[in-house]
């Protein structure tokens, strides 16, 4: 037997709050895969943004606010676009040269 994330009874309850007199079985298992579904996609994402902020280990209300905005807005996560702490490589400043080259010369 699976273990469920959601009680179908709670299920159950919620889609009879919301109006619903006669609900059939199958309607409260597919609600339950679809919350578990998303539940697991909005945590994922909330990981990244965690991640990207130093925690490994803890994901805070913030992280799930984020991610659940950047689902609704349809935008990739902003920590998605950026690379991870670990792998940014500084690149030299190409203007840096020009300005090296400059003062050399005005020393000569």
């Amino acid at each position: 037997m699976k273990n469920r994330a959601f009680s179908l009874y709670d299920i159950e309850e919620f889609i009879r709050e919301a109006g619903a007199e006669k609900i059939n079985e199958r309607a409260v298992v597919s609600l339950e895969k679809e919350l578990e579904d998303t539940v697991k996609e909005l945590v994922g994402e909330a990981k990244v943004y965690a991640n990207y902020a130093g925690r490994k280990s803890i994901i805070t209300d913030s992280d799930i606010e984020l991610a659940d905005g950047a689902k609704r807005s349809g935008r990739a996560p902003v920590a998605r676009s950026i690379r991870t702490k670990k792998r940014i490589v500084r690149k030299e400043n190409p203007f840096r040269a020009v300005i090296n080259v400059t003062v050399q010369k005005q020393m000569l």
